[in-house]
């Protein structure tokens, strides 16, 4: 709420006006105090602060001088004007906190309250933010749906901690935080989403949950559009801690994810049938990808990650399931790998289920910095982690990949391993400025490649 007060005549008149943008949509907050005083001919204008999410856009304090009542009255009106036209143009935000819908912090769920607050934002008519305070609450699976009635959807400010049951859950669609059908969706808030994994992983290793199905993400997406998510902290989800499904024109930025490097399925960020999507300026450590692109993506930009502990930043797997589709356009670019298994990875099964086989073309890594990572390049269409693959040849055409300026140390001595298909060899792969330091004496290893490799380096007791 802005409060404008005005000092007007030669009385120090009081003249109080309040002008409402609590407006999160448009990140405007008209802030403090304006005070005009007119005494003697003499106007002072001080103390004009504008916010921009907490932080001074701009501020004005400095005296406005004039000898004449009508210029001093044109100049308080101006800006009277000014400030009620910004006012206006903003969408003027109603907040829906889910502590007014009976949440609490605490070991209680709170599934009902957050629910009964989305459902209440989602079919408010104007802008809406749907805010979960500081403190620590507890809360099982929410599918948070749209369509709204307001074709944007909540400003969704997550400022305080949320706890996930730390028992092995099920949900129909294997998530604990679900946002569907929405556009211009936007998730923040700087808070905590602790998805208390530890029992789901240890079912996995005691060989309990044999199922195709994973543990709950933490947060999915799925036909979301137009949307951003950033300053989120993710902890310890049961499975992926974030996954998107058919959403098209996301931008992922500043972010922190983490789980031991022994978790399982733990993967960061994984992408699948989605297009125009931005990862960025974020720090993931996990037990499986810092981030995976699966298969259906399309223009996928990932740059300024920390990665490590974890598998790297990989391509699939593919190939598994029948009726993939194609991945083509990926740029991976100024990232930082560190004690990871895998650098940057390609990864196919063997032989090929659907009916229609897939490629992945027109895929670009460059200025990439290797720390301490067992396979640094890697492009494996034998991809088999469990038992009972077929002994086929992968049936996805690799094409159109660059390797280009990547740095570093592997701690294996094979820095660079290509294994393509013997039935599609991988087609126009490219190793530019490539500079790896290698454990061993055996640098590399290939097969079923066709490219241009004249541009890599090794040192150390690597032979190129």
């Amino acid at each position: 709420m802005t409060k404008l007060i005005v000092f007007i005549s030669k009385q120090w008149t009081l003249m109080e006006s309040f002008l409402r943008c609590n407006a999160l949509r448009t990140s405007l907050l008209m802030k403090s105090i304006t005070a005009v005083k007119l005494k003697n001919e003499e106007l002072f204008v001080h103390n004009v602060n504008i916010s921009f999410f907490g932080f001074y856009y701009y501020r004005i304090c400095q005296n406005f001088l004039s000898s004449k009542i009508r210029t001093m009255l044109g100049v308080v009106f101006s800006s009277i004007f000014l400030v009620v036209y910004i006012a206006n143009s903003c969408n003027c935000l109603k907040i829906y906190d889910v502590t007014k819908y009976g949440a609490s912090a605490g070991k209680k769920d709170n599934q009902a309250a957050f629910l009964a607050a989305w459902k209440a934002a989602c079919n408010f008519g104007g802008a809406a933010s749907l805010l979960i305070p500081p403190g620590t609450f507890a809360l099982g699976p929410v599918n948070l749906r749209g369509p709204c009635k307001n074709h944007k959807s909540p400003f969704v400010e997550i400022r305080g901690n949320l706890r996930a049951p730390p028992r092995f859950i099920r949900s129909p669609d294997m998530f604990w935080i679900k946002f569907n059908d929405l556009n211009e969706l936007t998730v923040t808030g700087g808070g905590v989403l602790d998805g208390q994994g530890a029992l789901s992983w240890l079912r996995k290793k005691c060989g309990h949950g044999r199922s195709s199905k994973l543990p709950p993400t933490t947060l999915k997406f799925k036909d979301v559009s137009n949307s951003s998510i950033h300053r989120l902290n993710l902890v310890n989800s049961k499975a992926f801690h974030m996954n998107f499904h058919q959403c098209n024109h996301i931008d992922v930025h500043d972010l922190k994810i983490t789980a031991p490097g022994n978790s399982l399925n733990t993967d960061g960020i994984h992408i699948g049938q989605t297009s125009h999507i931005s990862i960025r300026n974020s720090i993931i450590s996990t037990g499986d990808d810092c981030i995976s692109i699966g298969p259906g993506s399309r223009n996928v930009t990932v740059s300024n990650i920390t990665c490590g502990p974890g598998h790297g930043i990989s391509i699939g797997s593919l190939g598994k399931y029948r009726n993939e589709t194609d991945v083509i356009g990926l740029l991976v670019k100024n990232c930082t790998v560190k004690n990871t298994t895998n650098g940057v990875r390609i990864k196919t099964w063997p032989g090929s289920p659907g009916l229609q086989a897939i490629r992945a073309l027109n895929i670009t890594f460059e200025d990439i910095t290797m720390i301490n990572v067992s396979n640094p390049i890697i492009i494996n269409q034998l991809y088999c982690p469990g038992h009972g693959c077929t002994k086929k040849p992968s049936q996805i055409q690799i094409g159109d990949v660059r390797f280009r300026r990547i740095r570093g140390t592997s701690r294996t001595e094979t820095a660079i391993n290509l294994q393509c298909s013997e039935d599609v060899p991988c087609k126009n792969v490219e190793l530019d400025d490539v500079k790896l330091t290698c454990a061993g004496r055996r640098g590399w290893s290939c097969s079923n490649v066709n490219g241009n490799f004249s541009g890599v380096q090794f040192t150390g007791p690597c032979l190129s």
